[in-house]
């Protein structure tokens, strides 16, 4: 919840952004460049959103790739705008963030502008002896299992492009809620992978209240007591109830709906990071594949 801002940038404001229009060629090669794919990976609070997110970028690595992470946090309205749920000030509802501004953040980027993204952003760690540490307050931090050969590896099974002078632009959306009904259709019709990430209640609550506290624009914000049973799970539940049968979101995947939507459910519940990357890798190369047929 680290809400520090962002900006654009163009990458080159001297010059105009090449649109090559259908039927045409690159100078260099036989090959129409792929368009922007825009990746949203949501979920629960405390699913190893940014730990996943922070692999990605050496996975789909230059010079073929060019992939950023927005982190959703810097979207957050200022405190004095947030609404309140059972009492308690609600940071994990679809109402406290800016969507107006985040739409025209991947709006911009879509169009050739690059993010400076204003969020620290966390580095990959890797664990190459997977064990419990106790007392840590994230997943990534919980034996996820994440190995720089695991990752090495995953890069290596990345899509190669036909033109390495062009490389494929991604953009990872990590945050929660991000495809949620409350979501307008237009923010949502600008992701073109839906990745929705979970948590058994009892893993979720753990990690969340076991983190000491956020940076916020204000200053500093710790749950208060029942946060999360009051706010964070509740919150979830609503939102994200559609995509599981009969609404219950530690049961099966209501794999209809899940097709109608576009949103890819991971499957697993207690499993580590590592197997979760390596799916949401897979979910990745999967669409850019498709993106270049």
């Amino acid at each position: 919840m680290e809400m520090i801002g962002w900006e654009l940038r163009s990458t080159n404001p001297s010059a105009p952004i090449p649109i090559l229009s259908p039927g045409s060629q690159h100078p260099s090669a036989d090959y129409m460049p792929s368009s922007p794919l825009v990746v949203a990976l949501s979920g629960l609070s405390s699913t190893g959103k940014s730990t996943i997110a922070s692999h990605l970028p050496v996975i789909f690595a230059p010079p073929l790739y060019i992939l950023t992470v927005l982190h959703v946090d810097d979207f957050y309205k200022p405190q004095s705008e947030l609404p309140y749920r059972e009492g308690l000030l609600d940071w994990d509802c679809a109402k406290c963030l800016d969507w107006s501004r985040l739409e025209h953040a991947v709006k911009s980027w879509r169009d050739g502008v690059e993010i400076k993204e204003g969020k620290t952003n966390p580095q990959p760690q890797f664990q190459e002896h997977p064990t419990a540490v106790a007392g840590e307050d994230t997943q990534m931090r919980e034996g996820n299992g994440i190995t720089k050969a695991l990752v090495d590896q995953l890069q290596a099974e990345a899509p190669t492009l036909k033109a390495t002078d062009i490389p494929q632009r991604i953009l990872i959306l990590d945050g929660f809620l991000l495809f949620a009904p409350s979501v307008s259709s237009a923010f949502r019709s600008l992701l073109d992978l839906k990745v929705l990430l979970r948590a058994p209640y009892t893993d979720a609550k753990r990690r969340r209240e076991s983190r000491s506290g956020y940076v916020t624009m204000e200053g500093w914000w710790e749950d208060p007591p029942g946060y999360f049973d009051k706010v964070v799970w509740p919150n979830y539940v609503e939102e994200n109830k559609s995509f599981f049968v009969d609404g219950d979101v530690e049961g099966g995947i209501d794999e209809r709906i899940c097709e109608e939507e576009g949103v890819s459910v991971w499957v697993g519940k207690t499993d580590g990071l590592a197997k979760v990357l390596t799916w949401v890798a897979g979910q990745v190369k999967r669409i850019v594949e498709q993106n270049s047929s």
